[in-house]
């Protein structure tokens, strides 16, 4: 697989974008199959872009809205990235959903995972997927849905952001556009996915306590006492209930056992507080039975885990003899987005003077991240939703 990359500045005049974004795709260097990935500022006119960039470019593209982008040059604010994939060896199918309101249109993802699949020569090994932001919907089962019914391929991607208003992220496939409807791109073929996720956190030992009552995202009891009487206990209680903002600096981490025993480590950002049934919610599931512990997060650990996640990712690139890396697509949590305050370009930096030759990067900063998590036994991939992290994929 090869892989070139495209951006612009230019988010007001789509036509202008378009011409811009197709200069810097030299077309000679198109292989057999492509497919392309486009991140854009939340303020893009987000329809027009996607019915602009299926007239002018001939290849499946996929698309989401964020806060923040990045792309093989750093962050950038308000701008368009688009990184094409194109191979011989390697097929990609596109789909959008259905639109999906609750739970009970989850069958819209199999149904779309089916179409895509079937398209395929043979067996995909990487699901990318870029979800608007569901308010009946969790993230969780999203990810849970196409785990099942593509009996555990890996799954990576987020949800698209915007200006925290939850009201104008967007997800594109083609020309069409879309708050509520997921868009995914298999692809099969010769393809190594790699991944990493940065946590960015330092465990503290004040709450370590087994989650004894949860249902959903919201958890009641910690060892069978209300999880507020632990926030207050340790000097974290507010008198809000909407603490979304509060809280991004202290997260939580669970430790969850999978069905076949083994456990792996999810971050969990806290949004609201129940102070009637002494409860709170969380952005994603907590599950009865697991571990939770409180975290800390500040600007220095993020950079610093940035600096890890990108330098082992590329370290793996570079050693790599028998298969030739050309794509790395990441995500990265709004949370940290905020915690970097000023200073937005803190993740761009780990990277960029790294790169390997004819190796491209693009990426956002969104609401949640989708991306394999590693089971602490033998390094077993589950698929998972996870907060306040930086995920990386490489291929």
């Amino acid at each position: 697989m090869r892989s070139l990359q495209a951006f612009t500045y230019e988010i007001d005049d789509i036509k202008k974008a378009a011409a811009e974004l197709e200069s810097q795709i030299d077309k000679t260097k198109l292989l057999k199959n492509s497919c392309a990935i486009v991140f854009c500022g939340y303020e893009v006119n987000v329809g027009e872009l996607a019915s602009v960039l299926e007239k002018v470019f001939d290849f499946p593209f996929v698309g989401c809205t964020g806060v923040g982008i990045l792309s093989s040059n750093g962050y950038s604010q308000m701008s368009i990235s688009m990184l094409v994939m194109t191979a011989d060896d390697c097929d990609f199918s596109v789909c959008l959903t259905d639109e999906m309101k609750t739970n009970e249109d989850l069958d819209k993802i199999r149904e779309a995972y089916s179409r895509a699949s079937e398209s395929l020569p043979e067996k995909e090994k990487l699901i990318l997927m870029y979800s608007p932001w569901f308010g009946n919907i969790l993230g969780d089962d999203l990810v849970s849905e196409l785990d099942r019914c593509s009996e555990g391929v890996p799954v990576f991607g987020a949800i698209a952001s915007d200006g925290w208003t939850f009201k104008e992220n967007y997800v594109f496939c083609g020309a069409k556009a879309s708050k509520c409807r997921a868009a995914m791109v298999l692809i099969s073929g010769n393809i190594r996915p790699t991944f990493n996720i940065a946590h960015s956190a330092l465990k503290t030992e004040n709450i370590n306590k087994l989650i004894t009552k949860a249902e959903g995202n919201t958890i009641y009891t910690l060892d069978d006492e209300p999880i507020t009487d632990y926030l207050e206990k340790n000097g974290f209680i507010t008198d809000k209930s909407d603490v979304m903002f509060d809280y991004l600096a202290t997260p939580f981490i669970t430790t969850i056992t999978t069905k076949d025993g083994d456990e792996i480590d999810i971050l969990r950002s806290l949004v609201g507080i129940n102070h009637k049934k002494r409860s709170c919610r969380y952005i994603g599931k907590v599950e009865q039975g697991s571990r939770m512990n409180m975290v800390l997060i500040s600007k220095q650990d993020i950079e610093k885990s940035a600096r890890k996640a990108f330098k082992d990712v590329i370290n793996k690139i570079n050693m790599s003899d028998d298969y030739e890396y050309s794509t790395i697509l990441c995500s990265s949590c709004i949370g940290r987005y905020c915690l970097i305050v000023s200073d937005k370009n803190i993740e761009g930096r780990t990277y960029v003077y790294d790169f390997p030759d004819n190796v491209n990067l693009n990426g956002f900063y969104g609401y949640s991240e989708f991306c394999p998590a590693k089971g602490k036994k033998d390094g077993k991939l589950y698929n998972a939703l996870n907060n306040e992290s930086l995920a990386i994929v490489a291929f």
